[in-house]
């Protein structure tokens, strides 16, 4: 079966069921959002091990999860938990190395953080929705413009990425923002949907290619080979890891 024959059976299959449990929303969002940012951190933790830096990724995981929980029931003192992987590291006998910890740290605030401020936004369920059409309406477009008129490279860590694709991402991300205003304009504004394709258009992409940056470090093709014609996880949710800490602050403190 060719790489596009699996892609697409991927996509038929996984979209509709993704958006199902966005609806369902409640204890089934949460597991969503709980067992993607597990799986996403161990890619990340993973890719590492190619440069030599073996984190301890059980223990990290398991303190991601508890972070994550401890936060969705208020207690914000338990991102002390994040400190853990540093004690931990001292004790190691074998593949001991100051950049482990480190590495551990970062990935919970790269991944974790940002998958349970995605789900404090399923509270209004149209948000979370808005928020992957235009994420995926930027990546469609980005795509398809640089095919149809890439010239100019955008940046040598993503050498198929063109100035001209994220310029067209970018700018259709903003026509999706402002039709989807048109469609539901109950908790956007006109002002707002420009602000925020504009905001998602050009961080989704960044996130992109900040994960492409991680990729081409770690010299590895995908972050892992989890989803067939997909790679992993990671190297799908790159963009909205990325975005939605953005968004969280505009509609909770903005907005």
């Amino acid at each position: 079966m060719s790489n596009t024959a699996k892609r697409t059976i991927i996509g038929v299959i996984g979209i509709p069921l993704f958006l199902y449990l966005i609806y369902l929303g409640g204890i089934y969002f949460l597991v969503l959002c709980l067992v993607i940012q597990t799986l996403c951190l161990w890619e990340f933790l993973k890719m590492f091990e190619n440069k030599g830096i073996f984190t301890l990724k059980i223990l990290t995981v398991l303190i991601s999860v508890a972070i994550f929980f401890l936060l969705y029931f208020k207690y914000y003192t338990g991102m002390i938990l994040i400190s853990l992987p540093v004690f931990f590291e001292i004790f190691r006998e074998k593949k001991r190395n100051p950049l482990n910890p480190v590495l551990s740290v970062f990935g919970i605030i790269y991944v974790t953080i940002p998958f349970f401020l995605l789900n404090e936004l399923e509270k209004n369920f149209l948000v979370v929705i808005y928020l992957f059409v235009l994420i995926w309406a930027c990546d469609t477009f980005a795509y398809f413009g640089g095919k149809l008129l890439g010239k100019h490279k955008l940046t040598s860590i993503s050498p198929n990425k063109t100035v001209e694709g994220a310029i067209a991402g970018l700018l259709f991300t903003v026509i999706s923002s402002v039709f989807f205003y048109y469609l539901k304009s109950e908790f956007i504004n006109l002002t707002d949907s420009i602000v925020l394709g504009l905001l998602i258009g050009a961080v989704s992409q960044a996130g992109d290619n900040f994960e492409s940056l991680l990729k081409r470090y770690t010299e590895v093709k995908d972050s892992s080979n989890l989803i067939p014609g997909h790679g992993g996880l990671l190297d799908r949710f790159d963009s909205l890891i990325f975005i939605t800490p953005f968004i969280y602050l505009y509609f909770y403190f903005i907005k």
